[in-house]
């Protein structure tokens, strides 16, 4: 009787093992077929599509676990040299956005200033701050992982791929395209982020040096975050964030980290009440992107005529997109910050801007994270991503790859950080008094 509940129990799992198989093999080929036949450019960048079919087919087909399919499935992929593509494993859809999606945080931000992990805020009232955290310091771990182990991205084409189980590849800090420094760093940074959040009421350990140069570690309860959002029943809920006030000298400041519901309506609502204002400030450093209609409805709310506004150009046709101006239209000076951590619909509206006239760009030259995408679910339950078109900005500019460039270009500095000052904000608030 032992005998042959052995043999069921591993005929079971010989059954499933070849079922995975041939719905990995049929999500291979549904991911390739879909690029060949959908991908806004024909030529695939000089690609020979069909070439890379042949050199991977073997490769995937002979994946001894889901680990190295994924890896080369990605790998395939990112030959394309573009962003928003990817194969992401079904239990896994967090990687898709995980900072946005992380349920736990202790109120802190970090840029990679001079090869250092620097803090660049502290909200009040976190735990960061209760803690002693403060712009400037320098993170040099976190849980005991030193920064330069979490910098040391591993590019998908250089890592081996024997061995790699699936647990072992969602650990992996991969460094994606396009592949310029600036995503490079914004790859860094945003390992760095996944590390600090995490789960709420549970602990970090940061290692930090302080303005003196002294070294201290600190472990730190995570706290839950507000503004929780669901919006895909295949995505986890986001959190999403808006802030509005009054600066100086009547000057209005807008932050929000994506582009998603309800801030366009949070926005039109702040500018309304900011009449008055000698000038905007749009904060979007950091800021992971969003909807078409809600970075659209933004940028109704700053504009009194109809103007082309972007053009999305697919496999077979462009298509214009105008914005057509709404009530209580903004007419003051706009200035905009972004950083290179600024992706996607983040880039779209501050791109658009600029190549409009509309607003004045400062800070960090963004990485060129453009591409809009679809998604949807492959036969093995994995999501696939993938850009069916390129945006292209009113003045002609291809914004993937190329990102925008401010037209006050000014990086933080650490050592005004530790003074309190916050120098691309300032570049925005001078060039709004020299109007």
């Amino acid at each position: 009787m032992k005998k042959i509940l052995s043999v069921l129990i591993l005929l079971s799992i010989t059954i499933v093992s070849c079922t995975t198989k041939y719905k990995n093999m049929q999500s291979f080929e549904t991911v390739w077929q879909t690029i060949n036949d959908k991908y806004f450019d024909p030529n695939f960048g000089g690609l020979d599509w069909s070439e890379v079919h042949d050199r991977y087919q073997p490769q995937i087909s002979a994946a001894q676990n889901e680990g190295e399919y994924y890896l080369l499935i990605n790998k395939m992929l990112f030959e394309l040299n573009v962003s928003h593509i990817f194969v992401v494993p079904p239990d896994d859809l967090r990687q898709l956005a995980p900072i946005l999606a992380a349920e736990g945080s202790i109120g802190v931000d970090v840029r990679m200033l001079d090869n250092d992990a620097v803090i660049t805020s502290v909200k009040s009232d976190s735990p960061g701050a209760q803690a002693g955290l403060r712009p400037g310091y320098i993170i040099k771990g976190i849980d005991g992982i030193k920064i330069e182990q979490i910098a040391d991205l591993k590019h998908i084409n250089d890592i081996g791929y024997q061995n790699i189980d699936k647990e072992t590849y969602k650990n992996l800090n991969l460094l994606v395209p396009p592949y310029n420094e600036r995503n490079r760093k914004k790859n860094i940074t945003g390992a760095i982020l996944e590390k600090i959040y995490g789960p709420p009421n549970t602990l970090v350990s940061i290692e930090y040096v302080d303005e003196k140069g002294n070294s201290f570690l600190k472990k730190i309860v995570r706290a839950q975050r507000k503004g929780k959002m669901k919006f895909y029943d295949e995505f986890p809920p986001f959190f999403v964030e808006f802030e509005s006030k009054l600066l100086e000298n009547n000057i209005g400041y807008v932050r929000f980290n994506a582009f998603m519901p309800p801030v366009h309506n949070k926005f039109k609502d702040t500018i309304k009440s900011m009449q008055d204002t000698t000038a905007l400030i749009i904060d979007i450093r950091g800021n992971h992107g969003g909807f078409f209609d809600v970075r659209k409805a933004i940028a109704e709310a700053l504009v009194k005529d109809r103007v082309l506004f972007w053009r999305y150009k697919g496999r077979d046709k462009t298509r214009d997109i105008f914005l057509e101006p709404t009530n209580n239209v903004y007419n003051r000076p706009v200035a905009v910050i972004v950083d290179y951590m600024c992706v996607s619909s983040c880039e779209e509206f501050s791109g658009g801007l600029k190549a409009i006239k509309r607003a004045t760009i400062a800070g960090d030259r963004t990485p060129g994270v453009i591409s809009p995408a679809h998604f949807f679910k492959l036969p093995n339950g994995a999501t696939f991503l993938y850009p069916y078109t390129q945006s292209i900005t009113a003045d002609g500019t291809v914004l993937e790859g190329h990102g925008v460039v401010p037209d006050i270009e000014v990086a933080l500095d650490r050592n005004e950080l530790l003074q309190g000052k916050d120098t691309q904000l300032e570049a925005a608030i001078n060039f709004i008094f020299k109007k």
